[in-house]
């Protein structure tokens, strides 16, 4: 075959553009220090590559939740301890208080003291974290979750948030929570002295009942022994009967000696057996042939600790006597160290969860560290290797 002095000279020019295309890739690899440029430079390792990438940027944003949930955490943490603090200090005023040689006027200041307490407890529950959501709210985190609420002569603080708890993503397959429930904390105290308020399904005239409290707990006592398991059902007078009265009765069958009876004034506290409520909008006001509104008290498991704190300022106020004042004064330190236990079993529980995130963190970082190591394998240049080629 014949080879033409053009062909030759095509060939020779095409070697020279093959040989500096080599040389110009070479350089790039040693400048950049990058080995693949492009897909077509190794296609199997551009694929992990690739892969590697995306797990490096995942793992980074782990690392991102782990610091915003340690925050907010240590936020928590940090109100709780201030809340246990708050708690500690009306613990020793109830027992500065409780003492025989101790004058009203006295009592009275340290009523007073219980109080500011009690604002400052409300301030604690509702706590915002740097991004101005509520710490205790639960997902309804832009909703003040502890507010005043008067039904009648009594005020009780209600509960706003839910149940809900937030998770964060720290690895591929943890999540871990990040939010302390404030029902739990502030609202459900387990005491010997909790009540339940029901509302019957049959009232017409809409009366509202405010949460019963006992306020006199040998009254209270007393009345567990003489009725035991009794329930009381607060029923009132046909509206047209001028006054109006209200009747105490148990649903269970128990009769009351003497019968628990009293005119109705709106608004106006309800006292009987050592407990206390209020009862408003108009319970008596049921259209003929239907009688008042019903209500139904009967003996709970819990009780919200903003009632305890306040039960304890009425007791110091209003001068109970020495056997009352000692009793009520008595279940408020258990209802208070009841308080501290579930204060510290939280505690407790945000700092477990603080400890998994920082063991999570160095598992990340181990494994970010790992990927850039085999990132760096099969995408860096082998400088020694790029060197011998490009001589």
């Amino acid at each position: 075959m014949r080879i033409s002095t053009t062909q030759v000279y095509q060939q020779g020019l095409q070697a020279f553009g093959t040989q500096q295309t080599k040389l110009a890739h070479l350089q790039q690899q040693i400048s950049t220090g990058v080995r693949l440029t492009k897909p077509s430079d190794d296609p199997a390792a551009a694929a992990r590559v690739l892969e590697l990438e995306q797990t490096v940027s995942l793992n980074e944003q782990y690392q991102v939740n782990i610091r915003q949930a340690e925050q907010r955490l240590q936020l928590e943490e940090a109100t709780l301890n201030s809340t246990d603090n708050v708690m500690q200090r009306i613990r020793e005023l109830v027992i500065q208080a409780n003492n025989a040689t101790m004058n009203r006027e006295a009592r009275s200041a340290i009523a007073d003291e219980i109080d500011e307490k009690f604002q400052e407890l409300q301030t604690l529950g509702n706590s915002v974290d740097a991004n101005g959501d509520y710490l205790f709210a639960g997902f309804q985190n832009k909703t003040r979750p502890f507010t005043i609420q008067t039904t009648g002569a009594i005020d009780q603080v209600v509960f706003n948030g839910d149940e809900g708890q937030r998770a964060m993503q720290i690895s591929q397959s943890r999540q871990i929570d990040v939010d302390v429930p404030g029902r739990e904390i502030f609202m459900r105290l387990a005491t010997d002295s909790g009540l339940n308020e029901t509302t019957s399904l049959a009232n017409t005239a809409g009366g509202v009942i405010s949460p019963a409290h006992v306020f006199d707990q040998v009254a209270y006592a007393q009345a567990k022994v003489d009725y035991p398991g009794a329930e009381y059902q607060i029923t009132f007078s046909n509206p047209l009967v001028v006054p109006q009265t209200y009747t105490v009765t148990d649903p269970n069958g128990a009769v009351f000696t003497p019968p628990l009876t009293g005119n109705y004034i709106p608004g106006e506290l309800i006292d009987f057996h050592g407990i206390r409520t209020s009862i408003t909008n108009n319970p008596t006001t049921a259209a003929p042939p239907d009688t008042g509104d019903n209500f139904t008290i009967s003996t709970g498991q819990y009780q919200d600790v903003f009632s305890v704190v306040q039960n304890i300022s009425e007791t110091l106020r209003t001068g109970a006597s020495g056997d009352v004042r000692a009793a009520n004064l008595a279940q408020a330190l258990d209802d208070i160290d009841a308080s501290l236990d579930n204060i510290l079993e939280n505690r407790t529980r945000i700092g477990g969860r603080l400890n998994a995130l920082e063991a999570q963190k160095d598992d990340n970082d181990a494994y970010i560290l790992s990927s850039k190591e085999t990132l760096s394998v099969l995408r860096d240049t082998d400088l020694a290797e790029a060197i011998s080629q490009l001589t």
